[in-house]
C-alpha cells in the first residue's frame, strides 16, 4: 500500500481547497510527507531535488519561447501574419476566422504561447471581423479555440514541459506535434465555414495574387522563422534548448533591428512578463519533483498498471480512460501543472502497455492544451473575455462548435499513432 503517497494526496488537496496555490500545496505536503515518514535518513535530499529540478539545461527552453510570445505579441510579426493570412484565404465564406484559424497555426510556429496568442489575435482579429460582420461572441469563440494550436504545434512550451518532465527526447515529442496540429487546423476550418455560410458571416475579400505578393513582401520574416527554428532543431545544428534562443535572437533582429517596431522599454517589459511566468512554472517543476519522487520511490506506477489494466478493453479502454481524465484535469488545473504534475505518473504505466512514449506525451499536450480553452479555469478564456468584454458563459455556447472538433482530433490522435508518429518517424528520431 502506498502510504506516503496517499498522504501527499490528501494533504495537497487540503491545501489547494484552503486557497493555497498548487506549487505551495505540493512542495509543502511532499516536505510533510519526508518529514512524517522519513524514507531516506538524510534530508538533503530535498534540497538537491530543487536544485536539479530548476536547473534542468531543458526546461532553460521554456523561459525563451515565453520571451519568444511576449516579443511577437509586441512586435510586427503577429500583425504581418494576420494580414498575409487574410489576403490568402480571405475570400472564402468565413474568410476572416479561417485567416485567424492559420495565424494561429503559424504564430504557434514562431511563439509557443496560447496566451500571446489570444493576446495578439484578440486584440487584431476579434475588431476586424466584428466590422466585417461577425457576431462579437463568434469572432471571440473562433479566436479563443484557435489559440490552443500554439502549444501543439511546435515549438511548444507544453510539448518540452511534457518531455523534460518524463526525460524523454524533446525533439522527437516536438516533431510529434505537427501532424495533429495541422489536423485541428484543418477541422477547425469546417465548422467555421458551414456557420459562416448558413448565418450569412463576413464579407469575401476578393482574391488578388498581388496582393497576396504584396502582404508576403512584409510577411515572409514571419512566414520562415517555423522554418528557421525548427528546421534548426530537427536537423541537428542546435538542441531544442539552444533552438528557443534561435527564436528569440531571430524576433529581435527582425523587429527591433530591421523594422525598429521593439524598443528597449518593449524588451524589459517583456523580460519582466516572462521571469514572472518563468518563476510560477520553475516553482510547480520543484515540487512536483519531489512529489514525483516520493511516488516512484513506493512503485506508484505499478500499482497504477496492475489496476488499470483490468480495465474492459485493455489498451482501447485506458486510452478512453485517460482522454476522459484529460478532459476533467484540463477543466479544473492549469495546462502547465498539470502536464507536470499527471504526465510523469500517467507515462510509465501508458509504456507497460505498450504506448508509444511520444504518442502518449502528444496525447496528454492536445487533452491540456484544451483544457486551456474551456471552463471553468482556462487561462485562454479568461483572456479572451478580459481582453473582448464578453461574458464566459456566451464565449463558451459561441465555441461548442469548435470544442467539438478539438475533441473529435483528439480522439483521431488517441487511436491512429501514426499521425504523432509519421513525421519522427521520417526524420529518424
Amino acid at each position: 500500500m502506498p502510504v506516503m503517497s496517499i498522504t501527499l494526496l490528501i494533504l495537497a488537496v487540503v491545501l489547494m481547497l484552503l486557497g493555497t496555490s498548487i506549487a505551495v500545496s505540493l512542495g509543502l505536503s511532499a516536505i510533510l510527507v519526508m518529514l512524517i515518514y522519513q524514507p531516506v535518513p538524510n534530508m538533503m535530499i530535498i534540497p538537491q531535488m530543487f536544485s536539479e529540478a530548476s536547473t534542468s539545461f531543458v526546461l532553460l527552453a521554456v523561459p525563451l519561447f515565453i520571451l519568444a510570445g511576449n516579443l511577437m505579441e509586441r512586435g510586427t510579426m503577429g500583425r504581418n501574419l494576420i494580414d498575409f493570412t487574410t489576403s490568402l484565404v480571405g475570400w472564402a465564406k468565413g474568410g476572416l476566422g479561417a485567416a485567424t484559424i492559420t495565424g494561429s497555426m503559424i504564430f504557434g510556429g514562431i511563439s509557443g504561447s496560447s496566451l500571446a496568442d489570444t493576446a495578439t489575435f484578440g486584440t487584431i482579429m476579434v475588431p476586424r471581423m466584428m466590422k466585417d460582420g461577425y457576431p462579437k461572441d463568434y469572432a471571440a469563440a473562433i479566436t479563443l479555440t484557435s489559440s490552443c494550436l500554439a502549444v501543439i504545434i511546435p515549438p511548444s512550451i507544453l510539448i518540452v514541459l511534457a518531455a523534460a518532465s518524463t526525460l524523454q527526447s524533446v525533439g522527437k515529442a516536438l516533431a510529434g506535434g505537427i501532424l495533429p496540429g495541422i489536423l485541428i487546423t484543418a477541422l477547425l476550418f469546417v465548422p467555421n465555414y458551414v456557420i459562416s455560410k448558413n448565418r450569412g458571416f463576413g464579407t469575401r475579400i476578393p482574391f488578388s495574387l498581388k496582393n497576396v505578393f504584396s502582404k508576403f513582401i512584409t510577411c515572409w520574416t514571419a512566414l520562415i522563422a517555423p522554418l528557421i527554428i525548427l528546421g534548426s532543431i530537427f536537423s541537428g545544428v542546435v538542441t531544442p534548448t539552444e533552438g528557443a534562443l534561435v527564436a528569440v535572437g531571430y524576433i529581435l533582429f527582425v523587429d527591433m533591428l530591421i523594422f525598429k517596431r521593439l524598443s528597449w522599454a518593449d524588451l524589459v517589459d517583456a523580460s519582466k512578463s516572462t521571469a514572472v511566468l518563468t518563476s510560477a512554472i520553475l516553482f510547480i517543476a520543484t515540487s512536483s519533483a519531489m512529489a514525483n519522487w516520493i511516488i516512484a520511490y513506493e512503485n506508484v506506477p505499478k500499482y497504477m498498471a496492475e489496476v488499470l489494466a483490468g480495465v474492459p478493453g485493455g489498451t482501447v479502454g485506458f486510452l478512453i480512460l485517460i482522454n476522459i481524465f484529460l478532459l476533467i484535469i484540463g477543466m479544473t488545473l492549469d495546462a502547465g501543472p498539470a502536464t507536470i504534475i499527471f504526465t510523469p505518473l500517467f507515462l510509465p504505466v501508458a509504456v507497460s502497455m505498450g504506448i508509444d512514449p511520444t504518442h502518449f506525451l502528444i496525447i496528454m499536450v492536445c487533452g491540456f492544451a484544451l483544457g486551456l480553452v474551456t471552463p471553468p479555469y482556462g487561462v485562454c478564456l479568461f483572456s479572451i473575455s478580459s481582453i473582448c468584454s464578453i461574458p464566459m458563459d456566451r464565449l463558451v455556447r459561441a465555441s461548442m462548435p469548435f470544442y467539438a472538433v478539438i475533441f473529435m482530433a483528439m480522439l483521431m490522435i488517441t487511436f491512429i499513432p501514426s499521425i504523432t508518429l509519421f513525421i519522427p518517424n521520417i526524420l529518424g528520431l
